[in-house]
Formats: C-alpha cells, structure tokens, sequence
C-alpha cells in the first residue's frame, strides 16, 4: 500500500513539474524587437562615454580634493588620452555629442583647432571630443546639453522655487549616513584614478556597478521626504535634464548609418543609458567591447 502511495505522490509531482515547465520557444518568439527592429531601418550606434572633468570645476556637490587632481596636460595623460582616443576611434563614430549648451561657441573654437589656431585646453571636450573629431574629419561637435525643467521655470512658479530648500526628510540620520559613506567612496574613486591609465579610468566609469550605484546616491539621501518634494525635486531637476539632453540629440535626426558618440559627465549616464537602451531607435557598444 505504502508502495501504491509513493509512486501516486511520484506521479502526481512529476505532472505538477512538468505543467510548471514554460514554453521557452513559444516566448522568445514573441520578443519586442521581432516586431520593432527590421531589416528596413537598422538601430544607430551608440557609445556612450561617461568622463570626470578634467578641469575640476567643482561645481557637484562631491569637491576633488586638489591633491587627487589629474593633470591631463602633462606628457604622460597626453599619451594616455592619445591612447584613449585610438581606441575610441575604432568605433568609427560620425557625429559627437558634447555637454555644452553653446554650439555657436564650439562651432568657432573647433573649426580654430582643426585648423591649428587653437591649442586644446583641459576640458574633457578638448581634450577627447575635439582631438577625436579632428581625427575623423568631423566639421563640427554636437552641443547638445540642456536646463532642467526646474531651472527654466523656478523663477516663474513660486512652488519650484521652494523645491530647492528640502527640508522634510522622513529619516535624517538614513540621509546623514549614506551621504557619509557616498562621500567615502568618491574619496576612494578620486584617490584610484591617479593610479589609473586614462583607459582605465573610463572603463571604470562604465561599469555597470559604477554607475547604478553613483545613480543611487540620488536616491539613497535627500529624496526620501514625508510629501511629494523629494520626488517631485529629481524629476524635475536631474531626470527632466537628461530627458532634455536625450530629446536634443533626436533633434539632430541621426540615422541608421550613423555611429554617435555621447560624451558628458558619468553622473548623466545611469539616465541615459535607460534612454538608449530602451529605445528601439538604438543599440549600444561599450567601450569595453572595441578592445576586443
């Protein structure tokens, strides 16, 4: 009887198991992109390089100490950055975007350095998007940054203005320590990147921990508010920025033979990379993958 009973429980869990097993085949013949992307119009290429800046302006809430300071002018950076470059040149991109909001500006600067009148100074874009441009024949950089929502309008809507003096955070000391231990680690990171090739640093930065967990810190101290504040100060802040940024790059109608370089602080990644990815438009390279 025992016997009867065990291979009547082997049967019925067996059956059980197997009506759990899910169609693999059937799913995955359903995905998005069977329907979305076609042979007719290709995904454009993109690779999105997230970057220090090389000028230390300080302007982030997080200050670089002056003795972690990298001097990309010096011989040594300059051959990294030449390093860096050769390798970004196997993507072989067609347009590059720039953090600036000024293309009247860039347009005459860079057309002075492609014609030797103008030698790159420290800025990240000098430094990498200019030497980069010239290299593959571009005529002009994309400058493609943007205002916030809440920088545009706080003036006008008394509301936004008073968004930028939070003070009803549900746990202050949640906010206190994980802004402390933030501030390790940018330490840490500020610290690391002097023993770093230029190449390296960059591809630390691209690091998917790397950039969902510097993604978090807006997260992590000064969102969490008993009323809408906190939330409703990030998106009109930093999200609503980086959609701006994502929409003046459409503007520019790249095409599927386009190959687009977005080069910008690596905060404005985490956002953008969501951007790219999600979009059918596009597909990304890392910079990981043209070492290969």
């Amino acid at each position: 009887m025992k016997q009867c009973i065990t291979i009547l429980l082997t049967i019925l869990v067996t059956k059980v198991m197997l009506a759990q097993q899910p169609n693999w085949e059937k799913i995955n013949s359903l995905q998005p992109d069977k329907v979305l992307q076609t042979e007719q119009v290709k995904p454009t290429k993109v690779l999105l390089l997230g970057s220090f800046h090389f000028g230390y302006p300080n302007l982030d809430s997080h200050k670089t100490d002056t003795a972690n300071y990298i001097d990309v002018l010096s011989a040594a950076r300059q051959k990294e950055i030449e390093e860096l470059n050769a390798v970004l040149s196997r993507f072989k991109p067609t347009r590059i975007y720039i953090e600036s909001s000024n293309p009247t500006f860039h347009d005459s600067l860079y057309q002075a350095f492609v014609n030797n009148k103008y030698t790159a100074g420290r800025n990240e874009i000098y430094q990498i998007a200019y030497k980069l441009g010239k290299q593959m024949g571009h005529t002009k950089l994309h400058a493609v940054d943007a205002g916030s929502f809440l920088y545009e309008y706080n003036k006008q809507i008394p509301i936004l203005e008073s968004l930028n003096n939070l003070n009803l955070p549900v746990n202050s000391n949640r906010d206190q320590y994980w802004n402390s231990q933030y501030k390790k680690m940018y330490t840490m990171a500020d610290s690391a990147e002097k023993h770093l090739s230029m190449l390296e640093n960059f591809l630390l930065m691209a690091q998917p921990a790397t950039l969902q967990r510097m993604h978090g810190h807006y997260l992590s101290a000064g969102f969490n508010t008993s009323d809408n504040s906190g939330p409703d100060l990030l998106s009109m802040w930093w999200y609503s920025r980086n959609l701006r940024i994502f929409n003046n790059i459409l503007k520019t109608t790249p095409s599927s033979e386009d190959r687009i370089l977005v080069l910008f602080g690596n905060g404005h990644m985490p956002i953008l990379q969501h951007c790219f990815n999600a979009s059918p438009e596009f597909e990304l390279v890392t910079l990981a993958s043209l070492l290969r």
